[in-house]
């Protein structure tokens, strides 16, 4: 933390509360939060500092929202001990002036990185896929979810990608997150990590009141700096809008964006650390 704030020229004691929330997920946070192209350190950098007095103010799908508070590594559970770990929640309020709680994942390049998702857990995973139709034909066309084999031959599931490749990785957690928060909207505190229950008392409070909730993802658009990152994101936001589709298909009780966001259009206007303006070149 001390590293980081030195690095980025913070001075802010908010970044200390957040940081801790930050590495407070599944063991490995520190470890990745350490490395420069983390999606984690991304998310901790670029919104740590929403707050009353830097609020982030920005639209989705078509309606202003204002948000004033955020946590990070929200644990909600899938099944059993099976957690999904939200990079960011946001805390705030639409136009018409309703409580919203908005759940982002956070990507920076992994979507740049294509391949199939194996080892994709039977035993959590495949009624409430068969239950989405995901095992289907066609449910995503560029995807194929199927039983499979993966580590050490056991038996499992698989998203794996039909013509040009695809980031099937960020399908299977988006789905996690889906199921972790349907869980939650329907069991409060119940649903999150027992360790971290004290830690969000805001978010257990606003969904016992019936506060909006959106699901949604933000990534680094890297345009033509990078090799076909400008098909690579076109490819994977195609993919994602017919996930989110499916998924809006299938509950009333939570919203997911139907488009891919990223952080260029999230934070626009949005106020930054100079040095992590700069290092983000935002």
């Amino acid at each position: 933390m001390k590293k980081l704030k030195e690095v980025f020229d913070i001075t802010s004691d908010t970044f200390d509360g957040k940081f801790r929330q930050a590495i407070s997920g599944d063991g490995q946070e520190v470890k990745r939060i350490s490395t420069l192209h983390s999606s984690s350190l991304a998310a901790l950098l670029l919104l740590y500092s929403v707050s009353k007095n830097n609020p982030l103010i920005c639209e989705l799908d078509g309606k202003k929202y204002i948000f004033d508070n955020c946590y990070f590594e929200v644990k909600t559970n899938v099944k059993e001990s099976h957690f999904s770990n939200m990079d960011v929640v946001l805390v705030g309020k639409n136009s018409e002036g309703s409580d919203v709680l908005f759940f982002l994942e956070s990507k920076f390049s992994e979507y740049l990185n294509s391949g199939m998702c194996n080892n994709i857990s039977l035993d959590v995973y495949k009624d409430k896929y068969e239950k989405l139709g995901l095992k289907g034909d066609n449910a995503i066309s560029e995807l194929i979810f199927k039983k499979g084999k993966g580590k050490d031959n056991e038996e499992c599931l698989q998203i794996m990608y039909t013509g040009e490749p695809q980031y099937c990785s960020g399908i299977k957690q988006m789905i996690s997150h889906y199921i972790g928060l349907t869980n939650f909207v329907e069991n409060g505190e119940d649903a999150l990590d027992p360790k971290q229950k004290s830690h969000f008392h805001e978010i257990v409070e606003l969904r016992k009141k019936g506060v909006d909730i959106i699901l949604g993802e933000v990534l680094f658009d890297f345009g033509d700096t990078v090799d076909k990152g400008v098909s690579k994101l076109s490819r994977y936001s195609t993919i994602y809008a017919k996930l989110a589709t499916i998924l809006n298909n299938h509950t009333t009780e939570l919203y997911i964006l139907p488009k891919i966001l990223t952080y260029q259009e999230l934070l626009k206007g949005f106020e930054l650390d100079k040095k992590v303006k700069d290092f983000y070149q935002l």
